[in-house]
């Protein structure tokens, strides 16, 4: 990338970026270092002298051989290599290498009493997935998934006394199932990839990732991340950002309304080329303010440096395009909520502009999820809406992976009359019957709901509910078809996020793709009462769509702006179409309709 920026000539070519050969790891030698490999080799050949000459030495061949042929990845490991090239290059004499080695070896030894705080607290997950998921499963299982994926994550061999108990576990208690997690991690010791429960987190991922795809550990950091998309707000400056691969600094994407950068003045496009900090994140206030430069830095470490509590102190520096020198922007972090409900475009107020058709009064909303303000926002807008003369409504969840079961809930009780929204089925305890009601139902004009393979979960709640009622017509694609229940809790640092149940829509279908065989004539989702398919070039144009117009635009447009091509959605068309049809054949007063042809 350093190279793509220094040499290319044009944004594109700044913006190349490297192919990895390999995944997470490499087990294969795609180059090597001359001058380095064949010191490398040299001591190698001298090892084997040295071991096939003293029988004390060759003792220690075969991991003197691994060592010496690769660098290790974990710190004790390459000190001992170091201790094994000082006995080759005739630094250390036999005895000074033994006992270093010896201190090294001790030094990653872990305690049976640390150990057997990990193996209670993997315990203690498997009671709470054995009594709560939402399939019978038994906990030796989960034991051997918990084993076998931390050694797999780690990309270390299971012991070959640990893998033989592994073989047969049907008859082990829970007694026996902690000892033998106990000896697993015993085995593996001391090691800065396992520090600061990183082993719990690893190990519980792993072990979940043997369930569903939604059942997961949710590690502290994680933790952060989905508490501010499912809360809807956090405490910060309020720019979304991303790198920016020509320059290799972070590129504000846009502004969020109300927030502090908004108005402040910070504008999408700029770069942001230093952060100032005078407090750490709790507040306290730090004996050098600290300067960071963002070259080189990851979104994540950034939003770590931005982030901090209500009402303390950052500065950021901003390049603007056209201008000469870094804009200096002081901000008093605050309380920013993230939009989850949107309209057509924008207006010069940076408000939403819903009315789609301003002549036939439909109007378009978009809901990107269902965090804990979207139902309030969504019932806020519409009924606006209605005061303006709302004749007709196209509702788009399409992308819309879901979220909190009571935003969906809520927002389908608003807008059917009464009757059956979803039902919820766990294993073990009986069906839980969710309702509407009648008073605050809106139900005086006709919704066109768009779907498609990504919208989930609660999006698949609402248009079920608003289908089975007659209440809105669906256009789009099949849903994904996440018709299950998680259910959140605590869980040391984290939280265990777990399928405890399905949903079943108002005519007693399934909704859980799961459930089934995942066949196209077996019924799972919400299947479009009109459907439109895209391609996939059509998909993603269409989510690109979608995120252009959430951007909050530069009033004054840089000189490198080019103006898009018009977005053409033939889906949205298809529910305008629709909504038209409806509006003249109800013949509503003061309804401008175009004229139809179905």
């Amino acid at each position: 990338p350093e190279i793509c920026r220094k040499d290319g000539k044009t944004k594109i070519e700044k913006e190349q970026m490297p192919i990895v050969l390999g995944g997470l790891a490499s087990h294969y030698v795609l180059t090597n270092n001359p001058p380095g490999m064949a010191k490398s080799n040299a001591r190698i050949e001298a090892f084997a002298k040295l071991a096939a000459s003293n029988q004390a030495v060759d003792k220690f061949k075969t991991e003197g051989n691994r060592l010496l042929a690769r660098m290790p990845k974990l710190e004790a490991q390459r000190s001992l290599r170091k201790d094994y090239q000082a006995l080759i290059d005739g630094k250390v004499d036999l005895a000074a290498f033994e006992n270093t080695r010896s201190e090294i070896i001790e030094s990653t030894k872990l305690t049976e009493a640390d150990a057997g705080d990990f193996a209670q607290q993997v315990i203690k997950a498997t009671r709470i997935i054995r009594d709560n998921y939402v399939k019978a499963i038994k906990q030796p299982d989960m034991v051997r998934w918990a084993i076998n994926g931390l050694y797999k994550r780690i990309e270390e061999t299971v012991p070959p006394k640990i893998e033989e108990k592994l073989k047969d576990l049907s008859a082990a208690n829970e007694e026996k199932l902690t000892q033998l997690l106990v000896e697993a991690r015993v085995a593996l010791g001391k090691r800065e990839d396992l520090e600061k429960h990183k082993d719990i987190d690893i190990t519980l991922q792993r072990m979940m990732s043997n369930l569903d795809p939604y059942t997961n550990y949710i590690d502290a950091e994680t933790k952060a991340a989905f508490d501010k998309e499912v809360q809807g707000n956090f405490t910060g400056i309020g720019v979304q950002i991303r790198k920016d691969s020509a320059t290799d600094m972070l590129l504000v994407v846009t502004p969020i309304k109300g927030s502090p950068a908004y108005k402040a003045g910070v504008q999408a496009g700029d770069l942001i080329t230093k952060i100032v900090r005078p407090v750490d994140n709790e507040g306290n206030v730090l004996e050098t303010p600290e300067e960071i430069s963002t070259i080189g830095m990851s979104t994540q470490d950034a939003v770590k440096k931005i982030l901090g509590k209500k009402g303390t102190k950052v500065t950021i520096f901003i390049q603007r395009e056209g201008e000469a020198k870094p804009r200096e922007v002081s901000l008093l972090r605050g309380q920013v909520e993230v939009e989850s409900v949107f309209g057509f475009k924008r207006d010069a107020n940076d408000d939403w502009d819903f009315f789609i058709d301003p002549k036939t009064k439909i109007a378009y909303l978009r809901l990107s999820n269902f965090a804990r303000f979207s139902a309030r926002d969504l019932i806020k807008s519409v009924e606006e809406l209605r005061k303006k003369g709302l004749n007709g409504l196209v509702f788009d969840m399409r992308f819309n992976p879901g979220g909190l079961l009571d935003a969906a809930v809520a927002i389908s009780d608003y807008f059917i009359d009464d009757g059956l929204i979803v039902t919820i089925r766990p294993r073990l305890k009986d069906s839980t019957v969710i309702t509407g009601r009648t008073p605050n139902s809106v139900t005086d004009f006709p919704i066109a709901i768009l779907v498609n393979g990504g919208s989930a979960s609660g999006s698949e709640i609402v248009a079920a509910a608003l289908q089975d009622h007659g209440r809105a017509y669906v256009f789009g694609e099949r849903s994904y078809g996440k018709g299950s229940v998680q259910n959140i809790q605590p869980f040391g640092e984290g939280e265990i996020k777990l399928t405890t149940a399905t949903f079943w829509r108002p005519n007693g279908k399934n909704l859980n793709k799961s459930s089934t065989k995942g066949k196209e004539e077996e019924d799972w989702g919400v299947v479009p009462n009109e459907a439109l398919a895209l391609t996939r070039k059509e998909r993603e144009d269409l989510q690109e769509h979608l995120r252009d117009t959430e951007i909050i635009q530069p009033k004054v447009k840089p000189a490198s702006a080019k103006e898009k091509p018009k977005f053409e959605d033939k889906q949205l068309e298809a529910a305008l179409k629709y909504l038209k049809s409806q509006i003249k054949i109800a013949g509503i007063p003061g309804a401008k309709s175009e004229t139809v042809e179905d």
